[in-house]
């Protein structure tokens, strides 16, 4: 299996170094070269590149076209618009557009006697959209009114976001948020809306809202960059906001190329067309094998291997209407005994080396919850041991037939399975590996690569019959994933990020009561139980933990990964 494993890696870095020697025209238009600096007045430009190009401005009001974060997609989103705090890669919660956060030494953040709470929040006064409207309070009591009215948005709110029941606004630059129960969440998810642009819309038709074009090619926000020009396929054009209110960004123009394929992403890098390649797309190995031959020819160019909280998995279709085959994945013995036959230490070691460890549960250990759960993490360790997952298919009726192929009994239905992965060397190494291992007891893996098409159509992911290789955090999961309201489905036209359908009730009111228990080892106690019932039943395979490669040329500085995001601090990158 090792052997094997090693010929795909140089059969992908023998690609890549054919891919490299082609043209180096960027995807879109010609090659943008790194800024020769020939007038010093001159703005510098920055061409970035990314796999998956933005479907939306605001998932909450257009509802969510696939994984909001994958292919890179959340990265363009920090560079046009601010909340009110965002967290940096130095772990700090920093303020943004808030110029005070909720305290309750000032009276700012209250738990009232009949145990409802009241947050204020200050505003900063120099803040500007885009069109130069200063940011107020209204702009956030306009935002609460939109996502909570299903005429107009289409997406799911956080558990933290329901729990907020109304908001007012005592001046421009205070509003206040009333919450129905005491809860250690804040709400630094929820951007402000324009209400000045979006209003007048609002007003006239609420179903105009989704499809508005001010969430796609019309977007104004409030961050360090705005939209210059957008070509839908092809590349976004930003132009530095002068206004901005930490300072002007010290890049006057920002070029987001979009390339789905990883190849071509590492033959523009190679070949110096772009300045950065941010994450997802290229592949740990190929990263590596880029970064080895930067190194050997003394370029100076850089590549950033960051491991991240999320996990690498296989979210698993639990739902059996849509499962197959029948009696496959829905069973919980099925789901041990095809983790227990995947020796993940050597997957991750394929995949990634010694850059990242195995991961046994969605909580990483600098996960704020880690504390709570880490004495128990042990048990569900399942290790590599193909005797006993034999054990348990053959305790929930599968035998191998004549071909080597598992066949249920009394039904006949073959061990047909489908994986859904995203394009790139990468994942399809990943799953021709637990290809090889599912073969040896006895299931057939199809490996699916989604299209541009597919990937985007939630409805698609949502129904699929087996699994799809993904990466989420703790805290997406006890966030509001494994919530039945994040289930996408007809009726809340196949919005929410619940794409395994997993559906406990119990589970739910985990999830619900988590935001509201101020006393810590209760909460300690909720997150044990959330972990027994979710991994104690294997919901999803978890493999090692992510690890997310930044290619840049050499000058340029700023990109630091967090989770999903490297683009916290775009204002302070730069070109020399």
């Amino acid at each position: 299996m090792k052997r094997k494993h090693a010929r795909l890696s140089v059969a992908m870095i023998g690609l890549l170094v054919v891919t490299a020697c082609g043209p180096a025209q960027a995807p879109g238009g010609p090659a943008a070269g790194p800024d020769t600096g020939a007038s010093p007045q001159a703005p510098k430009t920055l061409v970035v590149v990314v796999q998956r190009e933005l479907q939306t401005w605001d998932a909450q009001i257009t509802g969510e076209i696939g994984a909001g974060s994958a292919g890179g997609e959340s990265q363009v989103q920090a560079t046009l618009h601010d909340g009110l705090t965002r967290t940096m890669a130095t772990g700090l919660n920093e303020l943004f557009l808030a110029a005070e956060r909720p305290d309750d030494t000032k009276g700012t953040w209250v738990v009232n006697p009949d145990g409802t709470m009241d947050m204020t929040w200050k505003i900063r006064q120099d803040a500007r959209w885009h069109d130069g409207t200063p940011v107020t309070s209204a702009d956030w009591v306009f935002a609460f009114t939109v996502r909570r009215d299903r005429e107009a948005a289409r997406g799911t709110l956080t558990i933290a976001q329901r729990l907020i029941t109304s908001v007012s606004a005592p001046d421009p630059y205070t509003f206040v948020t009333h919450w129905r129960a005491a809860s250690i969440e804040g709400i630094e998810g929820e951007d402000p809306l324009p209400k000045h642009i979006l209003e007048p819309v609002y007003l006239q038709d609420k179903s105009a809202i989704p499809t508005h074009r001010y969430f796609t090619t019309e977007f104004v926000g409030t961050g360090p960059f705005k939209l210059a020009r957008w070509e839908p396929g092809s590349h976004m054009e930003l132009e530095r906001f002068d206004d901005y209110y930490k300072g002007p960004a010290r890049i006057g123009r920002l070029l987001w190329r979009f390339v789905p394929d990883p190849n071509t992403m590492a033959a523009n890098i190679l070949a110096e067309a772009v300045d950065v390649v941010l994450p997802q797309g290229i592949g740990v190995d190929v990263a590596v094998e880029i970064r080895d031959r930067w190194r050997r020819e003394g370029t100076g160019h850089q590549v950033l291997l960051e491991t991240r909280e999320g996990v690498e998995s296989l979210e698993i279709m639990h739902d059996p209407v849509y499962a197959r085959p029948v009696n496959g994945m829905t069973q919980a013995g099925v789901r041990q005994a095809l983790l227990q036959a995947i020796n993940r230490p050597e997957l991750k070691e394929a995949m990634v080396g010694d850059l990242s460890d195995v991961a046994l549960t969605f909580y990483h250990p600098t996960d704020k919850n880690y504390q709570f759960v880490k004495d128990v993490v042990p048990r569900y360790a399942f290790p590599y041991d193909v005797r006993r997952a034999q054990e348990l298919l053959t305790g929930a009726g599968w035998a191998k037939g004549p071909d080597g192929i598992l066949v249920h009994q009394p039904s006949g239905e073959r061990f047909d399975y489908n994986v859904q992965i995203r394009a790139g060397s990468g994942p399809l190494k990943q799953a021709s590996i637990i290809q090889d291992y599912w073969k040896v007891v006895g299931v057939a893996l199809d490996i699916e690569v989604l299209t541009q098409a597919t990937q985007n159509d939630n409805q698609y992911i949502g129904t699929k019959p087996g699994a799809s290789m993904i990466t989420a955090s703790g805290g997406n999961y006890y966030g509001r994933r494994l919530h039945s309201q994040a289930i996408p489905i007809e009726s809340n036209r196949w919005t929410g990020n619940n794409r395994g359908r997993f559906n406990n009730p119990v589970v739910d009111d985990i999830l619900d009561r988590l935001p509201i228990t101020i006393n810590e080892g209760e909460r300690g106690a909720l997150h044990r139980q959330l972990l027994d019932l979710t991994m104690g039943a294997v919901f999803y395979h978890p493999f090692y933990w992510d690890v997310r490669p930044t290619l840049m040329l050499k000058g340029v500085t700023g990109p630091r990964l967090l989770n999903q995001t490297s683009t916290m601090n775009i204002w302070e990158w730069d070109k020399n």
